[in-house]
């Protein structure tokens, strides 16, 4: 496991050495394990547990201590910036989900939202930023970027959907835009999701809950085809909902890897494919509750919405001695009818139906170099093309086509060379200097009249953005950290190709950021304050298929974060982050929320374990002046197995989820926006539109370890 090392008591041990038979039992969501004695197994769905057995030289004897590092890995000395940290597979896998983007929110401080059916990406908060679906936060799974630009109904698209929970080993995050391989949708912050290798035995598992929930998992790893390892993960799942129209989701994804050792380092290819179908329902107008036309605040006033989308990664990337290389390619198919307006003001359907068709290549590739002792230099290169051959809105009523708002074919291309170095000039005293320059070319045509009346044509654009950070160790426990830098988002190129309201295509922002860490062998603390300032926060909105320009921005904040892990079995983590955010002229930043926290209890023995998470997302501002606002969410989801055998036994494990324990009605979105209901409404009214958080939801299931 990357950054993460072994270490028997009085003998520190490499990672890379030759194990002998020694399996590991990981903590579940403990950031630093500890686990003593040489009954110690690893648990078979975390397969971070079999690379932890690599780095160990020789089996555990009684009394022998081995620390496998996940959220608590060591940082001090490594990390650019306090915000940075790691969380390990069986972290995320031990936390109670109701939905798979959740695993976002192992990042301190952000939250991952709903508005519109399980079938479409979340919604993002993180460090003051409503992030829509992704605009300013990026992911990447295997060195592959997951955001989607110029989408059918929002930048930077986000869409985690197709993830299977299990296959994800490790989970690096970072805040600002301080390093030099961060480039679009990273201002805000990133995230590096690393699939696993192999697992040790295969697994089945299966579950049932409320509202017509079912999900079917299975993986396992054929060893030593061609000297590699191939590893098979399949799931489907199904689930209605609360909603007065039944969601009717149906969900199946699969993932392949094959690992093998290529020279002086490793291969892997991988395959990921998602399939999955949806009946949304989105925010409601919260004054027709209690309607004939909306019983409940679980209604459906349009139950024609209809969601679905396909998307294939295929990915071959080479890891080496201070080198790194991915070559991948995807195939994307997406449409999503919806109505967040329901009706026109002269009554007629304001359903419209978004569509997205897509191939991208791309590829990335770093090389790292110690150019002395106290001297290393990396330099990289990030490099992708996207042909959309098919993007745009209709406006439909019922599913049936109306008339469209605009049908484009984008070639898309952007290639980025960035370089850092990194100095260590006394001992404890690390500084990083990194530069990153990004151009992009476009091509928007028409493919229809009301396309061609929005514009059409081509371009580029180029940014170059300057990073700094320093950090400062006194002594082993403690690390100070500086940071400051220039990040970009990209703009849909669409609304660059607009005749009447162009923009540009590249936005940039600056972000500074001071910090500490406090780290003990059980116990890391850090403290943050950052500052973020965004030259425009100018956008295209898919919903309207228009440009919708808003002023310069800027942010400020703190968060706090801690772990703790009391004894072997039991481990404590919590973070609490406060932000303001205001556009330069001083008005309220619509859905900027204030503050937010979470805080984590998780007990794992052999035979039992246990994990109660609480999410809390604090209050925002719905219009600019403030005037109206929600006052945010809190919610506690609980998960608890048995496995009667014990881990080291495998057999059969029996768990149990319940989300939203204490059944909240708060609302997991608000806006404020004109809609018009006519059944209800005289005429268009201005007003509050919300989607309830789920209610109380069980589930339960059952995994066997062959």
């Amino acid at each position: 496991m990357e950054a993460s090392f072994a270490k028997r008591r009085g003998q520190g041990v490499r990672s890379g050495s030759k194990a002998r038979r020694l399996r590991l039992r990981l903590l579940a969501c403990a950031a630093a394990v500890t686990l003593s004695g040489g009954a110690a197994h690893a648990q078979d769905a975390a397969t971070g547990a079999a690379s932890a057995a690599k780095a160990a030289a020789a089996p555990a004897s009684p009394g022998s201590e081995i620390i496998v590092f996940g959220r608590g890995e060591a940082k001090i000395g490594t990390a650019a910036a306090a915000s940075e940290g790691t969380v390990s597979g069986s972290d995320l896998l031990v936390r109670p989900l109701l939905l798979v983007a959740e695993l976002l929110e192992a990042v301190p401080g952000m939250i991952a939202a709903q508005h519109s059916g399980s079938g479409k990406a979340n919604q993002y908060f993180l460090r003051g930023f409503n992030l829509d679906h992704g605009s300013d936060f990026t992911t990447y799974i295997d060195g592959v970027q997951m955001s989607l630009r110029s989408h059918g109904h929002g930048q930077g698209y986000l869409d985690l959907n197709g993830l299977i929970p299990e296959i994800v080993e490790r989970e690096d995050y970072r805040k600002g835009p301080y390093r030099a391989d961060s480039g679009d949708f990273a201002l805000a912050g990133a995230a590096y999701m690393r699939t696993i290798e192999r697992y040790e035995r295969p697994w089945i598992s299966a579950e049932a809950g409320s509202y017509g929930w079912g999900r079917l998992a299975a993986g396992g790893t054929i060893k030593d085809i061609g000297g590699g390892d191939l590893t098979l993960v399949a799931q489907t799942k199904v689930y209605d909902g609360p909603w007065q129209q039944e969601e009717h989701l149906r969900h199946y994804s699969g993932f392949a890897k094959y690992s093998v050792p290529a020279g002086a380092g490793r291969l892997d290819v991988t395959l990921h494919g998602y399939r999955g179908t949806w009946r949304p329902t989105e925010q409601i107008p919260e004054r027709i509750i209690g309607t004939e036309a909306c019983p409940d605040r679980f209604c459906s006033p349009d139950p024609s919405a209809r969601g679905e989308t396909t998307r294939f990664v295929g990915n071959a990337q080479f890891t080496g001695e201070g080198l790194r290389a991915n070559v991948y390619g995807q195939y994307y198919d997406w449409s999503m009818s919806s109505n967040p307006t329901y009706a026109n003001a002269d009554g007629s359907s304001a359903q419209i139906f978004q569509f997205d068709r897509r191939w991208i290549v791309g590829g990335k590739a770093e090389k790292a170099w110690d150019l002395a002792p106290a001297v290393q230099l990396t330099v990289g290169t990030e490099n992708r093309y996207d042909h959309i051959g098919n993007v745009g809105v209709y406006n439909t009523d019922a599913g049936a086509f109306v008339a469209s708002l605009g049908r484009f074919a984008v070639n898309e291309a952007s290639a980025a060379l960035y370089g850092e170095a990194a100095f260590t000039p006394l001992a404890g005293l690390r500084l990083t200097g990194g530069v990153r320059g990004d151009y992009y070319d476009y091509d928007v045509r028409a493919r229809d009249a009301a396309a061609a009346d929005l514009g059409t044509g081509g371009g580029h654009d180029a940014i170059v953005s300057p990073k700094f950070a320093a950090a400062y160790s006194p002594s082993e426990q403690f690390e100070f950290y500086a940071n400051w830098g220039r990040g970009f988002h990209s703009n849909d190129v669409r609304g660059a190709a607009n005749r009447e309201t162009p923009v540009p295509v590249l936005v940039r922002g600056t972000g500074k950021e001071l910090g500490m860490r406090f780290q003990r062998p059980h116990l890391t603390l850090t403290a943050t304050y950052y500052w973020i300032d965004v030259g425009s926060e100018l956008r295209f909105v898919g919903d309207s298929n228009a440009v919708e320009p808003t002023g310069a921005s800027k942010r400020r904040g703190y968060e706090l974060v801690g772990f703790w892990r009391p004894f072997p079995w039991l481990a404590l983590d919590a973070n609490y982050t406060a932000s303001h955010a205001r556009y330069d002229n001083g008005d309220a930043i619509p859905n900027a929320f204030e503050n937010a926290a979470s805080a984590g209890i998780s007990a794992v023995l052999d035979r039992f374990e246990a994990s109660v998470r609480l999410r809390h997302l604090g209050p925002y501002p719905l219009i600019e002046d403030g005037s109206v606002r929600d006052k945010g969410s809190t919610v506690v989801n609980l998960r608890g197995a048995w496995q009667p055998g014990g881990k080291d036994a495998g057999g059969i494990q029996v768990y149990a989820e319940l989300l939203n324990v204490l059944d909240s009605t708060d609302k997991d979105i608000a806006y404020y926006y004109e809609s018009y209901i006519p059944s209800v409404d005289a005429a268009p009214q201005e007003g509050r539109l919300s989607r309830v958080v789920e209610p109380r939801t069980l589930r339960i299931g059952a995994r066997y370890t062959f």
